[in-house]
């Protein structure tokens, strides 16, 4: 009679931010156990950022899971800290199981798997495939307003752009803003 194993995940980076009160040792294990039940949807989760506060009584967790090149967020609050990280593991299950499910669906499994399945394959044995030359679509010409970062995450939410490009009055650089969920953004800048 052979048990089943769960397959071992791998993860790069665990993060804990609690601005007001930090988590003590236990709680941390806490987390990272119940979030190490994500491992049955990936093979590979690059990071784990765990925001913690305590909000007039109430525990309130947000986790930002990047698994698969994908980005998965969500936060709950409760009158207790383990009922708030219950529920965040189990929305983010939810999550993850109908990504992935949207994935088999479309006849794809996640990059990491294609990357397994793919590497032991010598030279010989891959064909190759024509490519199609990448081609310019279109040029978009943009006024490029000096401002702050914060004036510009400010435009970028009024203007509900999942991409904002302006120039950033503190730097005198190119700034792109990149929605990655909702009021939450990447400033990406060049380097001199």
């Amino acid at each position: 009679m052979s048990k089943s194993r769960r397959k071992q995940v791998e993860i790069v980076d665990v993060t804990f931010r609690s601005p007001h009160q930090d988590l003590n040792e236990a709680e941390k294990q806490y987390v990272r156990r119940k979030l190490s039940k994500l491992a049955r949807f990936f093979h590979k989760i690059w990071t784990l950022d765990v925001t913690y506060e305590l909000l007039r009584g109430q525990h309130r967790v947000a986790v930002l899971v990047d698994a698969d090149g994908q980005k998965f967020h969500h936060e709950e609050t409760a009158h207790e800290f383990r009922a708030a990280v219950d529920a965040v593991v189990q929305k983010l299950e939810h999550q993850l199981a109908r990504y992935k499910e949207r994935l088999q669906k479309r006849g794809r499994t996640p990059r990491e798997e294609v990357l397994e399945a793919t590497l032991p394959e010598t030279q010989e044995t891959i064909e190759e495939t024509p490519r199609r030359k990448p081609t310019l679509r279109r040029t978009v010409l943009i006024p490029m307003k000096p401002m702050s970062v914060e004036e510009a995450i400010l435009q970028a939410h009024l203007e509900q752009a999942p991409v904002y490009v302006f120039l950033d009055a503190d730097t005198n650089r190119n700034g792109v803003l990149v929605q990655v969920e909702e009021g939450v953004y990447d400033l990406i800048q060049g380097m001199d």
